[in-house]
């Protein structure tokens, strides 16, 4: 290979570099757009600018546009698009389009309600540290519903629902009480040894939880620290 060549060939890989980061700089901006707009009830806008995101691959505009679509927001209602554009986020990790598709399936909004598909994708969710995922996935096993039943599992994902919901950054804490009381109320119904074994496990999830959170929370403070300040 030619020292010519060589230096076209990094020439060609930086412009392609360059090309990636203006790409990614550009969706971003739509997004930003895009949320500005809906938070200001211009759905219209709102569509226009996360299209454009989303035609780009970004998962998180493909999970706000589906659900434009399912719930007739700036757009007609439409369950086929907004499944197209929910189940893309999904499938690329997103927890918004994960939690998304479980809801579409547990509703039947759009397809035959199927409670092993919702559970399947509200799963995935969860182990993105979803809070309402879990909540969600309780209710599924505490009645059977797609899954077998399994109090000492509900009461674990309504346990760990709530550790997640009372962090301050969610700050979930309806959703936190809810779960808590509905935990009380399936233990009524359940032998020591089980409620020993739910809480058991949900106190081992608590810990690890508690232990990423402190992290994260350490390293954003020394981030901040390490910020220029305005003089």
């Amino acid at each position: 290979m030619s020292p010519g060549t060589g230096i076209c060939r990094a020439r060609v890989a930086l412009i392609m570099a360059l090309a990636l980061i203006l790409s990614s700089a550009a969706v971003r901006a739509d997004f930003a757009a895009g949320k500005a707009a809906y938070e200001a009830g211009d759905f219209v806008a709102a569509r226009e600018h996360w299209l454009a995101s989303a035609e780009a691959g970004d998962a998180v505009a493909q999970a706000a546009l589906g659900s434009l679509y399912i719930h007739g927001e700036g757009v007609a209602v439409d369950y086929r698009e907004g499944l197209k554009w929910t189940r893309a986020a999904a499938e690329q990790g997103d927890v918004t389009g994960q939690f998304n598709m479980g809801s579409i399936y547990a509703g039947g909004l759009g397809v035959e309600k199927d409670f092993a598909e919702a559970g399947r994708w509200f799963h995935l969710a969860a182990e993105q540290n979803d809070a309402v995922s879990r909540f969600n996935l309780a209710i599924l096993y505490s009645r059977g519903l797609g899954v077998a039943r399994d109090d000492i599992e509900a009461v674990y994902m309504l346990n760990t629902a709530a550790i997640i919901a009372g962090t301050p950054e969610i700050a979930q804490h309806e959703l936190a009480r809810e779960a808590e009381r509905m935990a009380l109320n399936l233990m009524m119904t359940m032998d020591q040894e089980a409620i020993e074994e739910a809480h058991a496990r949900s106190k081992e999830f608590e810990r690890h939880y508690l232990d990423d959170y402190m992290k994260g929370y350490i390293g954003r403070g020394r981030a901040a620290e390490k910020a220029p300040r305005e003089p």
